[in-house]
């Protein structure tokens, strides 16, 4: 909602730039981004335009995710994957990616730790289930969905079950999945268990190589 006393906009919620008409920043206070996107706190203050890239691969990232925004067509339902070690800025970028595509395409999208999106599941399937049924439907059908760490969530047969239906329904109706990990994708003879195809499975792994741009952060 536009701030019917900003200076800039006059309460419209727009700024006529000549060319291009562009959503005034007033409409995008940080409490509105907590609530409406689900943005953590902690990242209110991140955007693709204040991420720092310190290597080749960050810089390199952080290009890809300007150009995603840029060229982001919601019918494609393509989405991003980020590859890569701990502190390298991962969840900062998604979370600039989604803040862009809300403000600059006006498409709605949702964050979720993986973990946090597990356990409140879990906790509505177990004591509410009206609010379990509404909470997976919205995260299979939001326009743009971001599962920050994938594969760090304990590894119940339900936490892959659910994991594997929400991926796949999204995959199978081109809805736009953007996914950090610090795992690698596939499994290699060197290392078995650190990927995620052991920890959720191939298949999931196939569909995510199939509707998302990976980007590898190392």
């Amino acid at each position: 909602m536009a701030d019917k006393n900003c200076p800039v906009c006059k309460g419209t919620g727009f700024v006529d730039k000549g060319k291009v008409v562009e959503i005034c920043a007033c409409r995008f206070r940080q409490e509105d981004f907590q609530s409406k996107l689900n943005i953590p706190k902690r990242f209110w203050s991140a955007e693709l335009d204040n991420y720092q890239p310190i290597s080749a691969p960050q810089q390199r990232a952080y290009e890809m995710c300007k150009m995603f925004v840029y060229n982001f067509n919601q019918e494609e339902g393509k989405g991003i994957t980020l590859v890569g070690p701990t502190q390298m800025g991962k969840t900062h970028l998604m979370v600039g990616v989604l803040k862009a595509l809300y403000r600059n395409k006006g498409v709605r999208g949702l964050f979720f730790d993986t973990k946090e999106m597990l356990f409140q599941l879990r906790f509505y399937m177990s004591h509410e289930e009206d609010k379990y049924s509404k909470l997976l439907k919205y995260l299979m059908n939001v326009p743009v969905l971001v599962l920050d760490d994938l594969g760090s969530e304990r590894l119940s047969d339900w936490s892959i079950e659910t994991i594997s239906l929400i991926i796949t329904y999204r995959y199978n109706h081109q809805l736009s999945t953007l996914i950090t990990t610090n795992y690698q994708l596939k499994k290699s003879e060197d290392d078995l268990l650190n990927s995620l195809e052991e920890r959720i499975s191939p298949a999931v792994v196939g569909k995510i190589f199939q509707m998302n741009e990976i980007v590898y952060l190392y």
